[in-house]
């Protein structure tokens, strides 16, 4: 792991915690850190996992210097990286809670739909903001936000740019909970050790790759499907 993700087991529950000390974007060095975390959190047999943001934002996305690189196999490898990432974290074998300690945007706002239980606070704004700036939302994305969102929601979400946060937020399903903005990590790590302690793990990971195959399905064809659809 590098500096910006470190890593904490209390008892039974990991936590993972981004800071960058910027706005943790997303880029190559970030996600193998993560999925680092994710390999030692597997190897404590830890039995919740708590992925969580800084004091000022989740995660602020992809990094954009890597598409502005001209380098389109780096450019690859980061979107595809991204969401094999929400990919591990929607298939993990123990329940994943996502802290969202501040603002997720666009990549960062997948990996927030790619937890089982999100918490939030007051101003942790979702936004998948890619056609603001002149983006198409990757297929996979797509199909991450189609399996958490309400259909309104999730049209709004992607054509629109749509900004949800608050009360919002809990209604679009980007957040299954608000609490204080200095109670987040708390409440979070708080979820993990209940679920730790009364889900049956077997169990929980055969639910959810049943409640979740068709979308896992639709976001691996994304994956596969990304040098045609962005670098043919």
């Amino acid at each position: 792991m590098t500096s910006a993700v470190s890593y904490e087991l209390t008892e039974s529950v990991a936590t993972i915690t981004l800071d960058d000390g910027k706005v943790n974007v997303l880029g190559p060095d970030m996600q193998s850190a993560i999925n680092e975390a994710l390999d030692k959190a597997e190897k404590d047999s830890a039995k919740a996992v708590v992925i969580a943001g800084n004091q000022r934002v989740f995660s602020g996305g992809f990094d954009l210097a890597v598409f502005q690189s001209g380098d389109p196999k780096a450019a690859l490898g980061m979107l595809a990286g991204g969401f094999e990432l929400s990919v591990r974290c929607l298939t993990f074998p123990v329940p994943v809670i996502m802290a969202a300690t501040g603002p997720a945007i666009a990549m960062g706002s997948f990996l927030l739909l790619s937890g089982d239980h999100r918490v939030g606070q007051p101003k942790s704004r979702c936004q998948a903001i890619e056609v603001a700036i002149g983006m198409t939302i990757p297929i996979s994305a797509i199909e991450i936000m189609r399996q958490r969102l309400t259909p309104a929601a999730f049209e709004r979400g992607c054509s629109m740019a749509a900004t949800f946060a608050g009360d919002e937020a809990l209604a679009a399903g980007w957040l299954d909970e608000i609490v204080e903005a200095d109670r987040v990590l708390a409440r979070a790590q708080e979820v993990a050790a209940q679920a730790a302690s009364t889900l049956h793990a077997g169990a929980h990971l055969a639910t959810k790759l049943k409640a979740r195959e068709s979308a896992l399905k639709a976001i691996q064809a994304g994956i596969d499907g990304l040098p045609t659809e962005f670098f043919s």
